[in-house]
């Protein structure tokens, strides 16, 4: 997003500025995407519907793991909106099956590993910040990845698709942004 409003030298590093110990990014903006932008539409289609699923399942994961109740009510709505969000993929594609998809529901929206997100979050409390804190990670993530995909798509039908992800991944963002606001108001 800041690359399109023509900011240079922008980077995203995991585990943000506390992770950072000076070493810098090499390499082209596009590598890697090559993984997501050759194949079928249906193979999208399912990449995007397990990132979905694999998202919802961290969320009830993370609810059994914590003890306080407005925690567990906002993982709740978090999960129910990765389930729409599903159901709204099946309605725009029937055709295409959700099922038989490579990826084992360990990659999230974002390309992040669901397993180590657990092991980072079982060995502290889960607060309310840090679960809208890690939602907002992983849907910006997911809006970059989408909007990527978008740019440098050739088929007119996987275009559509991911520009109705970015769509999907800007509504999930401002809700969350909204829940931040509560937390801090």
């Amino acid at each position: 997003m800041l690359l399109a409003e023509n900011l240079p030298h922008i980077y995203n590093m995991s585990g943000g500025i506390v992770a950072y110990n000076g070493g810098k990014a090499v390499g082209d903006e596009a590598f890697g995407m090559e993984f997501f932008v050759s194949g079928e539409f249906s193979d999208v289609f399912r990449m995007s519907y397990a990132m979905e699923e694999g998202l919802q399942q961290l969320y009830l994961t993370l609810k059994d793991l914590c003890e306080d109740k407005d925690v567990k009510d906002l993982l709740s709505r978090l999960a129910r909106f990765e389930e729409g969000h599903k159901a709204k993929l099946k309605a725009l594609f029937p055709h295409v099956d959700e099922k038989g998809g490579e990826n084992d529901l360990n990659t999230l929206e974002g390309g992040y590993n669901k397993r180590q997100l657990l092991d980072h979050f079982k060995s502290r409390v889960v607060a309310q910040n840090d679960v809208i804190q890690l939602g907002m990670m992983l849907e910006t993530q997911a809006y970059d990845l989408y909007s990527r995909l978008a740019k440098k798509s050739e088929n007119p039908e996987s275009k559509e698709f991911f520009e109705f992800m970015v769509g999907e991944e800007k509504q999930h963002l401002v809700f969350l942004s909204n829940e931040y606001d509560k937390v801090l108001g």
